[in-house]
């Protein structure tokens, strides 16, 4: 009997240990400034739009950060807008912008709280496809820029030498011909090397290449796997020369 009492005891302890080893580990784990983007994929043009984000601090909502901004600029301009944002109440701030020109925008929130900082990134789509296409942006960021984390240097782009997507729009979830027109000079542009680069927000980019269709056309089977707006860069190399642009795709 008294062997039985020891061993209930002993199983006690290691038990009672256990659980301090646990709630020490849980109370040592730091709490993590957490920033949710509450912005939409798309922005219709000149139409006053709401730029919001939720911030937590340890899975609570924190209604005193120290600073809430959006960092606002379109790809390929120079200038960049630093909005600061106002407090909605329930860890929700936001600011109202109206974008004016069609193209892809990159948004960065930047917030402090708590003795931290967190700043994340979303890309949208202002205007319509073919509206930014219009454009014939290049996607050459300021540099410094947050942008800046694929590594490619950044080319000049040469006015002689136009591109043209044949579509701007396509199906999710089904393969589709994706052809692009390449002119150099007036001329088609022939037995150059173009690769069409897909990425959907902040999500993993992807290198596609293409096969010469002749008059300076290529193009390549792609499949847009979730609805919504994709950027399609188009890199093109011929001899001494590299170009890209970059226009939007809208999967339906």
């Amino acid at each position: 009997m008294k062997r039985f009492a020891l061993a209930c005891a002993a199983v006690l302890i290691g038990l009672t240990a256990a659980a301090c080893s646990d709630n020490n580990k849980r109370a040592e784990a730091p709490a993590v400034l957490d920033v949710k983007m509450e912005i939409p994929d798309h922005i219709e043009l000149n139409k006053p739009t709401k730029l919001a984000c939720v911030v937590t601090y340890g899975g609570e909502k924190v209604d005193d950060a120290s600073e809430v901004k959006f960092e606002v600029w379109k790809h390929g301009a120079g200038d960049r807008d630093m909005l600061e944002a106002k407090r909605d109440g329930n860890g929700r701030y936001s600011v109202t912008k109206t974008f004016t020109e069609a193209g892809t925008y990159s948004v960065v929130a930047h917030v402090t709280a708590r003795d931290m900082h967190n700043m994340p990134k979303k890309d949208v789509v202002v205007g319509n496809p073919s509206q930014a296409a219009e454009k014939g942006e290049s996607d050459s960021h300021p540099s410094g820029g947050a942008d800046h984390q694929h590594g490619e240097a950044d080319h000049h782009h040469d006015n002689s030498v136009s591109m043209s997507l044949s579509s701007h729009s396509v199906t999710a979830g089904k393969p589709a011909t994706l052809a692009v027109r390449i002119m150099k000079d007036g001329k088609p542009l022939t037995k150059a090397t173009v690769r069409f680069e897909i990425w959907q927000a902040d999500n993993k980019h992807e290198f596609v290449e293409t096969k010469e269709a002749g008059n300076g056309d290529y193009q390549a089977e792609v499949t847009f796997a979730t609805p919504g707006t994709y950027s399609v860069k188009v890199h093109v190399e011929a001899a001494s020369l590299h170009e890209h642009q970059v226009e939007q795709v809208m999967a339906h």
